[in-house]
């Protein structure tokens, strides 16, 4: 059994994370990696800011989960480790997954769930990386036995990219919000509604938010056959990055920032901004809407936004810990719409976003921040920085930024 020696960016409470060395081992059952890039997920920055009832309790602890690791050590009873639980619960593991080797490059699935019927249940989960256990803005991370018996460990295909790699979780959970979604296809004979998951075909989709993550969204539609892709961002220069990113057939529209007005200000501009939807849309609005940032306001626009016709759907990634005023639940109601919520993402659409990336049927190439951050930038800046709009990613080994470098304002 090795040790090893792991500096890491270590969250002890609200708005204080320091960079500290660990000690790492590596028991019988366990796997180490070296980790090569960790990306921040947004729940990261809203855990410096605010907490988390779930991750304060057990702190110290290093965050992050959304990562690219090379293999450096195999505990030697891992290939013993044949009951699975969670994912695999009922399964036996075969010696195919089992036989990890050094310098393999990994992710893993970060909640270790309990599952049902396929579908992952949300409630006391047996272990979460970066929650429960030390996550990756560290150096070295060890996996323990749990992440190896739910098989949430998962190899990167040869032919991925590195930048693709680190992003394969955030995708996972677009998708898993948008294979969630149900639109109805048929009826039976007793005229009961059967429901497809997915974007619908031929549809109109819109993405409230525009970071990464309600990048890869637009992205994800376009691969899922929606006949136009919308993206609602705040300004001239998110319009011009997601046409750069997105490419030319994605529609921005511009709705800058109103969170400091009245409720009665702010209805009336979204309701200006639904008419112009609605003209630009001949008056057909959208049969997915998709919430992809933390803001409650988006709320009570996405219920505006729902086709007239009916059978519209809007999905919620973006938990805002708020509650939306004046929000207009009728809307469900009057056009036969449903809302639905999604909350990280299972193994199996990791897998098949591992296999779309294989496939080439999605990159992710252009979604993540050009600027690079290490252990020797100041953790306040990594945690709270908004990079340019994408996002941020660190990277534990990279020696290129001097100890007191710092572009936090």
């Amino acid at each position: 059994m090795n040790q090893y020696i792991s500096k890491a960016f270590v969250y002890h409470s609200p708005g204080d994370v320091r960079l500290e060395e660990l000690n790492i081992d590596c028991s019988p059952t366990d796997i180490v990696v070296k980790i090569m890039a960790s990306a921040r997920c947004g729940t990261d920055r809203t855990i410096f800011y605010e907490g988390h009832p779930k991750v304060d309790p057990r702190a110290p602890i290093v965050l992050g989960h959304e990562f690219l690791g090379e293999i450096v050590e195999v505990g030697k009873e891992v290939m013993r480790l044949k009951d699975g639980i969670g994912f695999k619960e009922g399964k036996r593991l075969s010696n195919k997954y089992l036989d990890f080797k050094v310098g393999q490059k990994v992710t893993t699935q970060s909640r270790i769930a309990r599952y049902r019927d396929g579908l992952m249940l949300l409630d006391r989960p047996i272990t979460i990386l970066s929650f429960y256990i030390n996550g990756a803005y560290s150096q070295y991370m060890k996996i323990p036995k749990e992440l190896v018996l739910s098989g949430s460990i998962l190899r990167i295909p040869d032919g991925v990219s590195d930048e693709d790699a680190v992003l394969v979780e955030p995708a996972a959970c677009a998708l898993e919000s948008i294979f969630s979604t149900p639109h109805p296809r048929r009826l039976d004979e007793e005229g009961r509604h059967f429901f497809r998951g997915g974007i619908k075909k031929d549809g109109l989709s819109l993405i409230i938010g525009s970071g990464s993550v309600s990048m890869i969204y637009a992205r994800l539609c376009q691969i899922e056959n929606a006949k136009k892709v919308f993206i609602l961002v705040r300004s001239e220069e998110k319009a011009a990055l997601a046409k750069e990113i997105l490419g030319e057939d994605i529609v921005p529209v511009i709705n800058p920032s109103y969170g400091g007005k009245s409720i009665s200000e702010k209805q009336k501009i979204e309701d200006g901004l639904v008419k112009d939807l609605k003209d630009a849309t001949n008056g057909h609005l959208f049969d997915d809407v998709i919430l992809a940032c933390s803001d409650a306001d988006a709320q009570r626009l996405m219920l505006k936004l729902y086709n007239p016709n009916g059978y519209s759907v809007g999905a919620c990634f973006g938990g805002t810990h708020r509650k939306a005023d004046k929000v207009d639940m009728d809307q469900h109601h009057y056009r036969s719409a449903k809302t639905i919520g999604s909350s990280g993402c299972s193994t199996k659409t990791m897998e098949t976003i591992l296999s779309w990336l294989k496939e080439g049927k999605l990159s992710l190439k252009g979604f993540l921040s050009s600027q690079k951050y290490s252990l020797a930038t100041d953790p306040k800046e990594f945690f709270t920085t908004k990079a340019n709009g994408l996002k941020p990613v660190l990277y534990p080994w990279d020696q290129s930024l001097p100890e007191n470098h710092s572009s936090f304002k």
